[in-house]
């Protein structure tokens, strides 16, 4: 067996290993309850892994087996980590519960505006079939990364006016999230401008290293002790507050 062939199935086991030891973790600190969504991604990727790998080992299975059944799991990834961006927003937002509605209303749209894309690229691309749901998951989950990435920024904005602790389990779930999505970014980015220039297996260990360091650092935020926020004080003294009275006012019209 190569050296390459080793890194590749290296970075592709070796996360979805210690995914299986972050689901138990979250098991063991009682962590389910308070990120379910978070949860199911992270025991669906082991999962996922598990099936693709038994296919991939498989000398009865085809390629075009392994790629239906690949297509179908990263539509399903794809849902949770929209689904998990979600869980994150209502736990910072949990003490305003208008810009929690407000955001539960973004959200909705949002996986509305999402669905038609993907109905409209099947529709409208040319090619395969497969290849057409190659392409509207390719797309998709780049919208799902730009969703990614603003949730980090926007965490980041309004850790000084939340409170948020650099140490909360929500901040550190979101910052891995974050990190993953600009990394693929990039890489898209990358091969949307070299095409077949750009060196395919380069980029693809980058985003399995990537994975790798981020499970890691899931790991890493779980081990340490969560730091409570404080409490809001009952007179509000930040715009945010202000955003959140205006919002209740709105939705409550």
């Amino acid at each position: 067996m190569t050296a390459p062939r080793l890194l590749f199935l290296y970075l592709w086991i070796a996360p979805h290993a210690l995914q299986a030891v972050l689901a138990a973790m979250m098991i063991h600190r009682k962590l389910v309850r308070k990120f379910p969504v978070f949860f199911t991604y992270t025991v669906y990727e082991v999962v996922q892994f598990l099936v693709l790998f038994t296919i991939d080992h498989l000398d009865s299975a085809s390629a075009d087996q392994y790629t239906s059944v690949w297509l179908a799991g990263g539509a399903i990834s794809i849902v949770l980590r929209f689904a998990v961006v979600h869980e994150i927003f209502s736990n910072v937002f949990q003490s305003y519960p208008a810009l929690q509605e407000f955001g539960g209303v973004l959200f909705r749209w949002a996986t509305v505006v999402l669905m038609l894309v993907a109905v409209m690229l099947v529709a409208y691309s040319s090619g395969s079939e497969v290849n057409r749901l190659t392409l509207s998951l390719t797309i998709i989950d780049r919208i799902v990364n730009i969703i990614q990435c603003g949730l980090l920024v926007l965490l980041i904005l309004l850790a000084r006016f939340l409170s948020f602790p650099w140490t909360s389990y929500t901040f550190g779930i979101a910052l891995g999230l974050g990190f993953f999505a600009s990394v693929e970014l990039g890489i898209s980015a990358l091969r949307a401008q070299y095409g077949v220039l750009a060196e395919h297996n380069l980029l693809t260990n980058i985003s399995m290293a990537t994975y790798h360091c981020c499970v890691l650092f899931w790991i890493a935020t779980l081990l340490r002790p969560e730091r409570e926020r404080p409490r809001l004080s009952s007179a509000p003294n930040h715009n945010l507050e202000h955003w959140n009275n205006a919002l209740q006012r709105l939705l409550h019209q």
